[in-house]
């Protein structure tokens, strides 16, 4: 088998080391406390590898990071004692990780992508692999995209194949109205096509004939219960901050975009880890004050992102 080219992999094709600081944190608001120390822990679909050195500070008795590709190059990120293994895409789970073999298993922002069927997602056949590895009374955790749509301003559209460039089609005559409302939907709208195009979200079929991208939240709980879960928790986390423009900048080499992620960075962490952001009833504010300091310094669009942490009955 040949090597792999590091342009081949997801992370490295679309300069995800620096995007990744616009456009989420889910570090410690990602994991629950005392879920890792002294346990056997999977970081499935790892990327950067970020989330596994994080984990390893957390003390588990055993960390391994997957990644889908074959051969995909080791993270940089990766501590050296956190085991590496590669080929283990979405229908493969079952069949090169062994049952039973986990105490927890790591899902972050992954199983919202295409996997096994064309550009639908199989979530129901993940969580079902993902149930046999763990051990009894497991825990998985999985965040993901919410479902959004992306209305068309003209009639009614429900066609997956062409929705982005329908709703583009709509969109650009209106970025430059006089109507501020109008301009600003618009806009929004903008760059959600945008997210959608640079993550290479497949579409849903939404109610009333709307496509969507993201999963849906009710069904997905639905899966978990269905392959035998019991769900502990359903929390929107945080929102996805997509920086709008932004890619073509770094594309071009611009060295200044580096330190302004990380600038973002370090705002999100200052709102998601402070006291009040622990409280469900406080955190929607505190999550609209950090999205307007955010937008202070770069336009974004935001969809929300789920966590659910579930039990193996």
């Amino acid at each position: 088998m040949n090597q792999i080219h590091p342009s081949e992999v997801w992370e490295h094709a679309r300069d995800w080391a620096v995007m990744r600081s616009f456009v989420y944190y889910q570090r410690e608001n990602f994991i629950c406390e005392g879920l890792v120390e002294g346990r056997d822990i999977i970081d499935y679909s790892a990327g950067l590898g970020d989330l596994s050195a994080y984990v390893r500070s957390l003390h588990p008795s055993s960390l391994l990071a997957t990644a889908p590709e074959p051969e995909a190059p080791r993270p940089s990120l990766l501590p050296d004692s956190v085991e590496w293994m590669t080929g283990v895409g979405a229908d493969r789970i079952a069949a090169v990780l062994p049952e039973a073999s986990a105490d927890v298993i790591l899902a972050r922002m992954v199983i919202q992508f295409p996997t096994v069927e064309g550009d639908a997602i199989d979530v129901d056949g993940i969580l079902r692999q993902m149930y046999g590895v763990l051990r009894e009374s497991g825990t998985i955790v999985v965040s993901t995209h919410s479902f959004f749509s992306l209305p068309r301003f003209e009639g009614d559209h429900s066609r997956a194949d062409d929705h982005l460039a329908a709703v583009e089609a709509d969109v650009l005559p209106l970025l430059d109205a006089q109507d501020t409302f109008t301009r600003g939907v618009a806009q929004e709208t903008a760059g959600l096509i945008e997210l959608v195009r640079y993550l290479g979200l497949p579409p849903r079929e939404g109610p009333f004939g709307r496509t969507g991208f993201g999963l849906k939240i009710p069904m997905l709980v639905n899966s978990f219960v269905s392959e035998g879960f019991i769900v502990d928790s359903v929390e929107e986390i945080e929102p996805f901050t997509f920086p709008i423009g932004l890619y073509e900048s770094i594309v071009d080499g611009a060295e200044s975009v580096v330190e302004l992620g990380e600038h973002i960075m370090s705002i999100k962490h200052r709102h998601l880890t402070s006291v009040d952001a622990a409280d469900p009833y406080l955190r929607p504010a505190i999550l609209a004050d950090m999205i307007a300091e955010i937008r202070e310094l770069l336009p974004v669009t935001a969809v929300p992102i789920v966590r659910i942490c579930a039990t193996k009955q």
